[in-house]
């Protein structure tokens, strides 16, 4: 059962495949691979999912490595300001739940 180009785990891998290539010091093709990864991301599990701002911390990994770090910090301020979106809500059920 193929799981389709639209599928989170088609952009795990795209993001996996970032991750590699960024290691192997090819840049440029990691960013590609990320961006191809968002672009299933934010529609498939929106915006402000954790897997969507772990892309975009891949990307401010690479940038940075790169040694482009403006553009670095920018990646990293949108996974951060996904992160915090994304943390709230499950912090508070697990606080509700704990009470």
């Amino acid at each position: 059962v193929a799981l389709g180009k639209d599928h989170p785990s088609t952009a795990a891998s795209y993001n996996n495949m970032g991750l590699t290539l960024n290691n192997m010091g090819r840049y440029e093709e990691a960013l590609v691979e990320y961006w191809k990864a968002l672009a299933i991301e934010e529609v498939a599990l929106g915006k402000d999912h954790p897997s969507t701002a772990a892309s975009y911390n891949n990307m401010g990994l690479t940038l940075n490595n790169m040694g482009r770090y403006e553009e670095a910090l920018i990646e990293y301020r949108k996974a951060l300001a996904r992160r915090e979106v994304a943390f709230i809500p499950h912090f508070l059920a697990f606080y509700r739940w704990h009470l």
